[in-house]
């Protein structure tokens, strides 16, 4: 019997954009299966973000082909949910943590600023799979950082997502709060796909289950291992025609940051 690990969820077929004259992302070759953990890593202005919205269907490619669930992006959207690089919310946004997760509805039964029960119950849920359940009344605004983005991810959780798009997550969070985020994303469980967008190397831990090295062209690994061709992609000199051709023995991520729950 096929196991669900053997059917990707997004395929990147020689995938090809570029802004003006610049080109972003050149021959790229992907595949994300279903209920894995993968961390796309690289420098600054590497692309990868731009492969976060080529995947969400904000950009279209100008060469290749990208298909999520097997179909054109965009055609699934209540299967997807998205923690975007800056959140729309200043810190101090008048809501309680209850009312942000809210957020995350599509189309809500609310009439001004009351909810429905089952709308409540939806977002406690989502509250629940992130850890900070008990902070369900409290002010946004008096949160830290670290809970912040998981209210955030709370928000995207409550449609129930077959697919979690998180892109740099643990921007300016410290790293406390970056402990508690992954050990997040991790609880979720294969009952989710989930694929995290970072620039810093430091964040794999053993839960991830595939690594993408990208910039401009884009290598992809087993496990939360990084290669040295994936590091010579990422930072060292490469010409012109193509990413490194041959594979190199594989180096292991640094450690996994120890920490409870904040």
């Amino acid at each position: 019997m096929e196991s669900r690990h053997d059917t990707n969820v997004i395929t990147l077929d020689r995938v090809g954009f570029r802004f003006a004259a610049e080109s972003v992302l050149q021959d790229v070759d992907l595949g994300i299966p279903a209920g894995g953990f993968t961390v796309i890593v690289g420098p600054n202005g590497g692309g990868k973000t731009t492969l976060l919205h080529l995947i969400l269907g904000l950009y279209r490619p100008e060469t290749g082909r990208v298909r999520v669930f097997g179909d054109r992006p965009g055609s699934h959207p209540a299967r997807i949910g998205y923690v975007p690089q800056h959140g729309n919310l200043a810190p101090g946004f008048p809501a309680t943590v209850e009312q942000v997760v809210l957020m995350g509805l599509a189309h809500g039964h609310r009439h001004g600023p009351r909810f429905h029960a089952d709308e409540r119950e939806l977002a406690h849920g989502a509250l629940e799979r992130t850890g900070i359940a008990d902070l369900a009344r409290r002010p946004f605004s008096d949160l830290s950082g670290g809970q912040r983005q998981r209210v955030l991810i709370a928000r995207a959780l409550i449609t129930h997502p077959e697919l979690l798009l998180l892109d740099e997550p643990f921007s300016n969070i410290d790293p406390y709060g970056r402990a508690c985020i992954h050990e997040t994303l991790e609880d979720l469980g294969d009952g989710i796909t989930r694929v995290m967008v970072s620039h810093d190397l430091g964040i794999t831990r053993q839960a991830v289950s595939q690594v993408i090295a990208v910039n401009r062209w884009a290598v992809s690994g087993d496990g939360p291992v990084i290669t040295e061709e994936m590091l010579a992609l990422m930072y060292g000199h490469h010409g012109e025609d193509c990413p490194m051709s041959q594979p190199l023995a594989d180096a292991a991520f640094m450690p996994a940051v120890g920490g409870h729950r904040r």
